[in-house]
């Protein structure tokens, strides 16, 4: 799915402060303001994309994820247009989004669109080169730099990135355990964030039922 590009909307560069934001938003709102510009459509539109792109860029959190998924959409259109498709340049890219990844926070990233990139690099074409070249240093060096760049995916995606990664390691046993050891590690980390999230729920109502009942005693 293509992302927007909320600071197009905006007429601002990627690399606005927060400032820049309001004062953008608040001259486009202005002039595209409803009251402004009664039954026109033209104008209705436009200020519902600008109210979409101010709530995202205007919020850091927001802000920092939509980033992200602007990041791996944009390394994706190269991917589709890149002409010359290689081993060693499947590598390069699978080094590439590994670096990135170790240099953001990750559990605020958009889980769905790495999952999606990853996926585009190893594309049943790709896969295909790969098996085709059947070169074992590169395809092991892929496996190991896609799996350092999803170390913090959620389970139910790198469950899908991981059949990908067995294609690539075709009969290689040691490859398919380092696959299935890791995809393990995911699982159980999985299962241990579900298992606190209700000790946390359980936690709070206990909490809340104490105060409740404290509270009625007085």
């Amino acid at each position: 799915m293509r992302i927007k590009d909320h600071y197009k909307t905006l007429g601002i560069p990627p690399t606005a402060s927060l400032q820049d934001i309001k004062k953008a938003w608040r001259k486009l709102a202005f002039q595209y303001h409803p009251d402004q510009n009664p039954d026109n459509a033209f104008a209705e539109a436009n200020f519902k994309e600008l109210q979409e792109a101010y709530s995202i860029l205007s919020h850091s959190n927001r802000r920092r994820a939509y980033d992200e998924e602007r990041w791996l959409s944009g390394m994706g259109s190269k991917a589709r247009h890149k002409e010359a498709i290689t081993p060693q340049w499947i590598l390069d890219e699978c080094r590439k989004l590994s670096h990135h990844m170790a240099s953001i926070d990750t559990y605020r990233m958009s889980h769905r669109s790495l999952r999606d990139y990853i996926f585009l690099l190893l594309s049943d074409a790709h896969i295909g080169v790969l098996l085709h070249d059947n070169e074992h240093d590169i395809n092991t060096a892929i496996i190991e730099e896609v799996l350092a760049a999803t170390r913090h995916l959620q389970y139910e995606y790198m469950s899908e990135v991981s059949s990908r990664l067995l294609l690539v390691a075709g009969q290689d046993h040691g490859l398919q355990v380092l696959i299935k050891s890791k995809l393990e590690d995911h699982k159980t980390r999985a299962g241990r964030d579900r298992y606190f999230t209700l000790f946390i729920a359980a936690a709070a109502l206990l909490l809340a039922l104490f105060m409740y009942f404290y509270g009625r005693r007085k």
